[in-house]
């Protein structure tokens, strides 16, 4: 039996959950790369499959087990059976024909720059009127547009446009007004004041306040009054309550032209120099450098006494 014949011999559910996992994986691969071959895609696609064969993904934990029902275990039983079956050498080969097949019709995106990041949250979690999300190439939070909607999309990402038409559609409003809610301290203020004099176009990089995340929130631990910058960091059994607290850059730029991204952290004296905000700005720079991005650092100092030498540098970062 080959490939084809005993993919059709799989249930409704497992035919679905197949097609979709295979579709929404090049979808987004697509985007976040310069795509070479069928090969090189399917190569990472194998490796996503193991990771969640061996990890149980689609399996019940003993500790839900009481609280999952019978029909959805069944479910799950069979994801996990028909993920299984996609390295075996039929289920390989199945895949390989639909990414040289997907590759073909989707050209025109695997042709673009990558848009660098896919989703982006700022401002104040714990305030919804502060608090925002936006992306690209999503339909919504989880959902990524099909390749063919992906086509039509033709702005720029992350530039002053982008950001503008995201912010106008889902909350009314535009990155000049968050700017200026969410800049509140006096140094962010005038680094916005002279950001705006020089980058205004709309085709310019949008200046993204009070970053809390990308793909997922960037977050820290605090136990005892010690922070960590993950969980398992805490060695010690724990007797007391964990607090989770969800931390910021004061501001992100993303060079899509370039393919670049920054983050920006402006240094005040005063409110860096305590213990726990050293610890922070640590932690900051760890998950910067963890996740690619160049951080920038501008103390209060230079902001007052040299505002153009800060622009300076960043003009170099953004041509």
């Amino acid at each position: 039996m080959n490939s084809s014949e005993q993919f059709e011999n799989f249930e409704k559910i497992q035919k679905n959950f197949l097609n979709g996992k295979i579709a929404q994986f090049i979808d987004v691969y697509i985007r976040k790369n310069k795509v070479w071959s069928a090969e090189q895609i399917h190569s990472e696609f194998l490796e996503k499959v193991n990771f969640e064969i061996e990890n149980k993904v689609y399996s019940v934990e003993p500790k839900y087990e009481n609280y999952v029902t019978e029909e959805n275990k069944k479910e799950l039983e069979k994801k996990h059976s028909a993920l299984n079956w996609l390295i075996t050498e039929n289920g390989k080969k199945l895949t390989l024909e639909r990414f040289n097949q997907k590759l073909q019709n989707t050209k025109v995106i695997a042709d673009r720059k990558s848009p660098i990041i896919d989703r982006l949250s700022f401002g104040f979690k714990n305030d919804e009127k502060l608090f925002f999300e936006i992306n690209h190439g999503r339909s919504g939070k989880y959902s990524y547009l099909q390749s063919k909607e992906l086509e039509k999309v033709i702005v720029n990402p992350w530039t002053i446009k982008h950001v503008n038409l995201e912010l106008t559609e889902k909350f009314n409003c535009n990155i000049f007004n968050c700017l200026e809610k969410l800049s509140t301290s006096y140094l962010e203020k005038k680094f916005v004041e002279y950001w705006k004099l020089k980058y205004s176009s709309e085709e310019n990089p949008a200046l993204i306040p009070e970053v809390c995340g990308l793909s997922s929130k960037f977050y820290y631990f605090t136990y005892k009054d010690n922070i960590y910058s993950t969980k398992s960091e805490i060695l010690e059994e724990i007797t007391e309550r964990v607090y989770i607290s969800n931390f910021r850059y004061d501001f992100l730029l993303v060079n899509f032209k370039n393919q670049k991204i920054a983050f920006i952290e402006l240094d005040g004296f005063e409110h860096h120099k305590t213990r726990k905000q050293q610890t922070i700005d640590s932690i900051k720079r760890n998950n910067a450098s963890k996740n690619k991005v160049v951080l920038f650092t501008f103390t209060s100092k230079r902001i007052n006494e040299d505002i153009e030498s800060v622009f300076n540098e960043l003009d170099s970062f953004l041509k």
